[in-house]
């Protein structure tokens, strides 16, 4: 359910650079951008390194202006999310691989959408 007042931050954020579809922020104290107060993962949600343990933390957002970019009809079908955001090992610890995993939460515009 989007909140009249998540919404109006958000907009009022992204109104800075419309254009953008990319937020990146890699500090410890950075926050993602929400454009609705429902559909936030909390502490417990988010899970941890599966090579150090540790605690993983925001990294990026992709905001939903990709959508256009895609070329996306609001069709009851269509691909749709608010907000979709990364985060990564606090530490970025080496793991001993070339590749790190990743976690990334989807905050979808509709409650009533599910993720396959």
């Amino acid at each position: 359910m989007m909140t009249e007042k998540s919404w109006a931050s958000f907009q009022q954020r992204i109104g800075k650079a419309p254009e953008q579809v990319l937020r990146y922020c890699r500090n410890g104290g950075a926050k993602p951008l929400w454009p609705m107060s429902s559909g936030q993962p909390s502490k417990a949600d988010i899970p941890k390194c599966n090579y150090c343990g540790g605690p993983l933390c925001f990294e990026f957002q992709i905001l939903p202006q990709l959508l256009y970019y895609f070329s996306v009809n609001n069709e009851v079908d269509s691909l749709d999310w608010a907000t979709i955001v990364a985060y990564t090992c606090e530490a970025s610890c080496e793991g001993g691989v070339a590749y790190k995993e990743e976690y990334a939460w989807v905050q979808l515009s509709s409650p009533s959408a599910t993720v396959p």
